[in-house]
């Protein structure tokens, strides 16, 4: 089994729709993360010019949540594919400007769709 610190499944309940009292859903997901992210981290991205620096620290923890995570059974990294493809192409469903804000919101769902049980056994715990 997967083992996730608490923090870990905080994110993956986050993108799961499970903490939709305390962190309600905004415009996106790069918003919609701010609140938990200042929590978590004790920073707030939209002080003092950190936007940047947030969307950089945002996307290395989903990143090593998501290859700790991955069910990938394509055989050729498909949605490690995607991610970079979201990142360099901007397309109807992901229209942000930056190219990292367009890998967090590929990687956000991901991390919300990535199978938890597999033939009866739970990959990992998120309670």
């Amino acid at each position: 089994m997967i083992q996730l610190d608490k923090g870990e499944k905080q994110w993956i309940n986050l993108f799961k729709n499970r903490l939709n009292d305390k962190y309600p859903f905004e415009k996106d997901w790069i918003t919609t993360i701010k609140p938990m992210f200042t929590e978590l981290y004790g920073w707030n991205p939209d002080e003092d010019g950190n936007y940047y620096d947030y969307l950089e620290c945002v996307f290395g923890r989903l990143l090593e949540i998501y290859l700790k995570i991955q069910y990938d059974e394509s055989g050729s990294n498909r949605e490690l594919k995607g991610i970079f493809s979201a990142s360099f192409f901007k397309r109807p469903s992901n229209e942000h400007e930056l190219p990292i804000e367009r890998a967090i919101k590929h990687l956000c769902g991901l991390i919300g769709w990535n199978t938890v049980v597999v033939n009866g056994e739970n990959r990992y715990e998120l309670d």
